[in-house]
């Protein structure tokens, strides 16, 4: 039971710190104390000393000699894991929809629909948990278990999907449209609507970013409102 709680406690605070930081609220070059940050969020140094860890392996943070850890800068990673994402992804798409079948098109129709229930609901849990599911399904179908395996990992190293809740999105509406290109049995307008669809959310990211008030360090305590 205690392995269970450090665990859970260590995922939420990755869970925070990450939006934080995705979200402009602590900027490039703050410095992350593990004590300021088990006092703020309530923790452990445990914890936060693993959840850093998690953070600086998926590029989030970085530590530096006589620093500490410190806020990194995520332009370059940014850019990177999204090219990634369109090269994997519009191939795995461009495959599967030459396999696709009437079975799993009306179930890509299905994922869309619950999408938009959550959205509608205003439950971003359902609705990250579908856009998941919508993505990994329409992948699954190029019947090309190696690239599919690419696609998590890439997925994995940088959890994009938690930007959902970002303003400006049209995520349902292109998952619609994607849907309805796959239906129709058109590989290559599918996979240039998920390209499309990834550089909106690359975008958005780095609207909402660039839109976060600039102020002086307070030393990395506390993220910026």
């Amino acid at each position: 039971m205690a392995i269970a709680s450090f665990q859970g406690k260590r995922d939420i605070l990755v869970h925070q710190l990450r939006q934080a930081i995705l979200t402009g609220q602590y900027r490039v070059g703050d410095r992350l104390r593990q004590a300021d940050v088990a006092q703020r969020y309530g923790v452990s140094a445990t914890p936060v000393r693993e959840a850093l860890r998690i953070l600086e392996a998926q590029g989030l943070v970085r530590h530096e000699p006589h620093r500490g850890v410190t806020v990194a800068d995520l332009a370059g990673s940014f850019d990177q894991v999204y090219r990634l994402r369109e090269a994997l992804e519009c191939l795995a798409v461009e495959i599967a929809v030459e396999r696709m079948t009437d079975e799993r098109a009306a179930r890509l129709f299905q994922i869309v629909q619950t999408v938009e229930k959550a959205i509608a609901d205003g439950d971003d849990e359902a609705r990250h948990q579908a856009h998941t599911e919508f993505h990994l399904f329409l992948y699954a179908g190029c019947g090309f278990p190696a690239l599919v395996e690419l696609v998590k990992l890439v997925w994995n190293q940088f959890p994009w999907d938690e930007l959902l809740t970002l303003p400006g999105l049209t995520s349902a509406q292109d998952h619609r449209e994607i849907a309805a290109l796959a239906a129709a049995r058109n590989p290559k307008a599918a996979a240039e609507r998920l390209r499309r669809h990834l550089d909106t959310v690359r975008l958005a990211l780095a609207a909402t970013r660039d839109s976060q008030p600039g102020r002086e360090s307070t030393n990395g305590t506390e993220p910026r409102a």
